[in-house]
C-alpha cells in the first residue's frame, strides 16, 4: 500500500524519515541538510500541519533554496514567530486531515540514498527542490 500523502511505495515514508533524523543527529555530515529534510517531509505530509503550518514550512524551503538563506539566519530571524508562546499560529494539526490534496510527488524521501552524507545531501537537496516546486504550485 503507497502512502496516501506522498505516494511512496509500500508506506515507509515515516520509518524513513525517522531514521534520517537519527542520522542528522549523530553525524554531522548528514545533518547539514536536516532543515531541508524537515520542511520537504512536512509539505508531503500535510495532514501533519495546519493550513498555517504548511504555509510556514514552504516559505521556510523557499528561504532556504531559492533565496539561499543559511538555517542560523532563519532561525534567528524567526525566533519569535517560532516561540510556541509568541506565535500567533499552530504548527501541528490535531485532526490529522491532510491540508492539501496532493497525493503524488515526483520525489519523496524514499529517493533519498544513504550510502554516505555526499551523496544523502545531494539527494535530500534534489528531493527538496522538487517538493518546493511542486508545493509552489498549490494553492491553498
Amino acid at each position: 500500500m503507497n502512502c496516501p500523502e506522498c505516494g511512496a511505495a509500500e508506506a515507509l515514508c515515516q520509518a524513513r524519515f525517522d531514521e534520517f533524523l537519527v542520522l542528522e543527529f549523530t553525524d554531522a555530515g548528514y545533518g547539514a541538510v536536516h532543515h531541508l529534510t524537515v520542511a520537504a517531509y512536512m509539505l508531503q505530509h500535510s495532514s501533519k500541519l495546519t493550513r498555517q503550518g504548511w504555509l510556514h514550512e514552504r516559505n521556510l524551503l523557499r528561504k532556504f533554496l531559492v533565496e539561499k538563506k543559511p538555517p542560523q539566519f532563519i532561525r534567528k530571524q524567526n525566533k519569535d514567530l517560532v516561540d510556541s508562546g509568541k506565535r500567533t499560529f499552530k504548527f501541528k494539526s490535531k485532526d490529522g486531515v491532510p491540508v492539501i490534496d496532493k497525493t503524488t510527488w515526483a520525489k519523496t524521501i524514499l529517493d533519498v540514498r544513504t550510502e554516505n552524507a555526499e551523496v544523502y545531501c545531494e539527494d535530500v537537496t534534489a528531493w527538496a527542490r522538487f517538493a518546493l516546486e511542486e508545493a509552489e504550485a498549490i494553492a491553498i
